[in-house]
């Protein structure tokens, strides 16, 4: 069977880089997780997460990871994510735009923003992601709300494409990048003032319905996607020849500064 992958980073602020370890076995992805700048009157501790990516087939697997947070660990098992029932009423849920003979969840995203790079996949992409952030659900051992949609963003969408390209073309898997710069870091660079900004990777879906159910039913991809803090979005694939994976997928999930 073909062997997928998928993985997570998320970042509230930029002041740890993520570090990328490899052996025999597995890959080790560990994140460093902070906030900067958020009008939060609570202090929010710095969180740092190991995720082992196991290999994702057709035919179902489980990942497991450990996360620490100050002094306190806890582990999950990906294998027994739930989902909780619909909430009874979702917040500020935006009209469908119809497009041809499809309609879409694309949030508040302007028409000038839709015009100017958002193609139907991205539509799509985005509409799987809005039409998740509507329900509450369970991503691991934590119960998220249901929350407001994300509205698209053309630079996140090319921060997205560069990082899947990057991966396609060097033939890696990792949230650090060939010029061993992470997701923050290629959101910056791209001139996207962020607050909070999230990553999702995975390689080998060959549709997006696909990689939406590899990522929810992870506990970290799953929080990426649920997190409320994030308001902005952009996702983009690439695909190679000639490397581990036919396909590359990234999403950027982001917060601007206020």
């Amino acid at each position: 069977m073909k062997k997928l992958y998928v993985s997570y980073l998320t970042i509230f602020t930029g002041c740890s880089r993520l570090k990328y370890l490899f052996s025999k076995s597995s890959y080790l992805f560990m994140t460093t997780v902070l906030v900067r700048h958020l009008p939060i009157q609570a202090p929010l501790s710095i969180v740092s997460i190991c995720f082992f990516s196991t290999l994702l087939s057709a035919c179902g697997s489980s990942s497991g990871s450990d996360a620490v947070s100050g002094s306190q660990v806890s582990t999950q098992d990906d294998s027994n994510v739930t989902q909780a029932p619909p909430a009874p009423s979702t917040p500020d849920s935006p009209e469908q735009q119809t497009g041809g003979s499809a309609s879409y969840n694309l949030g508040s995203t302007p028409q000038a923003v839709i015009d100017q790079c958002m193609s139907d996949a991205d539509k799509e992409m985005l509409t799987h992601i809005n039409d998740a952030r509507s329900l509450a659900r369970n991503c691991g051992s934590e119960e998220y709300q249901a929350t407001t949609a994300l509205n698209w963003h053309c630079t996140l969408e090319d921060v997205a494409y560069e990082h899947s390209r990057d991966m396609g073309d060097h033939n890696y898997f990792s949230h650090t990048g060939s010029d061993g710069l992470g997701s923050a870091d290629r959101v910056m660079n791209a001139g996207y003032d962020w607050s909070a900004v999230g990553e999702n990777i995975a390689a080998g879906q060959q549709a997006i319905d696909a990689v939406m159910t590899v990522w929810l039913d992870s506990p970290g991809h799953c929080a990426n996607i649920m997190r409320p803090l994030y308001t902005e979005f952009g996702a983009a694939s690439y695909t190679v020849d000639g490397s581990d994976f036919p396909i590359y997928w990234t999403q950027v999930l982001a917060r601007p500064q206020i």
